[in-house]
């Protein structure tokens, strides 16, 4: 019983509150696979939330008023890596200050296309492992790359036309 009212506390709180408040911005995470590896592109600086050229992220980005998350993953990604994608499916959703997370998984349909496109918000952007621990990833960022391990695992393991 304890647990239903903690979740309906922090849906009044980050549903109801934040969004009346204006504290509740959508933005679209994009694990973007290929083989056993995942895209990650240099962080753009933000004091607000303490990142720094050195760090990495999924590529992603905020959701436009009344844009449907669907289009917001095809958008950023393209305006970030320049890659087609198809999604294979949303992994969920997680919480940063005042963002609302929603995590996708999809594959691009060509990585001849992928470059920097944005140079002053993102320096690099290269296939890395999962495992690979010398990847210096945001905190939030490392943290629902964890929390979703499995699943993106499990689908990198999977054939494009199985899913």
């Amino acid at each position: 019983m304890s647990n239903l009212i903690e979740k309906i506390k922090n849906f009044v709180y980050w549903e109801i509150w934040n969004r009346l408040k204006g504290n509740n911005q959508d933005v679209v995470c994009v694990v973007i696979i290929k083989d056993n590896t995942i895209l990650a592109q240099t962080a753009q600086r933000n004091s607000l939330i303490h990142t720094d050229d050195t760090q990495f992220v999924v590529p992603g980005g905020k959701v436009e008023p009344g844009e449907p998350l669907y289009s917001a993953v095809h958008r950023e990604t393209k305006e970030e890596t320049n890659l087609n994608i198809d999604i294979i499916k949303k992994l969920g959703a997680t919480r940063n200050n005042k963002y609302k997370l929603h995590w996708y998984i999809c594959r691009p349909t060509d990585v001849s296309l992928l470059k920097v496109i944005e140079p002053q918000k993102q320096k690099e952007l290269k296939w890395v492992s999962l495992d690979d621990d010398s990847i210096n990833w945001t905190p939030k960022n490392r943290e629902a790359l964890m929390k979703y391990k499995a699943q993106i695992e499990k689908l990198q393991n999977t054939p494009p036309e199985a899913e």
